[in-house]
C-alpha cells in the first residue's frame, strides 16, 4: 500500500524528523531500566561464571524492545504507532457502508 504524501509531510512534528516526545520516552525508559538492572546485577557480583554473562545479556532485553518498539517503519511511523493502531481498530465497532448496486446498462439501438 503507497499513500503519496509530500517530502516534509511530518517535518515540523517530529523531533530529528524521526520521533515524537511518546517514543523517546519509551526508549529512555527501556534504556534507563535496562541501566539501572544491569548496575544493580554487576554491583552484586561474587564470582566470573557463564551465567553471570548470560543474566548480564538478558538485562539488555527491556533496552532493545525499547528501542525496537520506536524505530521508524514506513507509513506507520513506527512499530509502537502500528500496534496502537491495530489495539484501536479492534476496539471499535465496525460500520459498514452500503454503496449501492453499480449496474451496467447498455442501450440497444432500435
Amino acid at each position: 500500500m503507497i499513500f503519496p504524501a509530500p517530502k516534509n509531510f511530518k517535518r515540523g512534528r517530529l523531533i530529528a524528523n524521526k520521533y515524537t516526545v511518546k517514543d523517546l520516552v519509551i526508549a529512555a525508559a527501556g534504556i534507563t531500566l535496562s541501566l539501572v538492572m544491569e548496575v544493580i546485577f554487576l554491583l552484586n557480583i561474587k564470582d566470573n561464571t557463564r551465567i553471570n554473562l548470560l543474566v548480564a545479556i538478558v538485562l539488555l532485553i527491556p533496552a532493545g524492545i525499547a528501542v525496537l518498539f520506536v524505530v521508524p517503519n514506513g507509513i506507520y511511523h513506527n512499530i509502537f504507532t502500528f500496534m496502537a493502531l491495530k489495539v484501536m481498530n479492534l476496539g471499535q465497532r465496525r460500520k459498514y457502508i452500503y454503496g449501492g448496486v453499480r449496474q451496467y446498462v447498455s442501450e440497444e439501438k432500435e
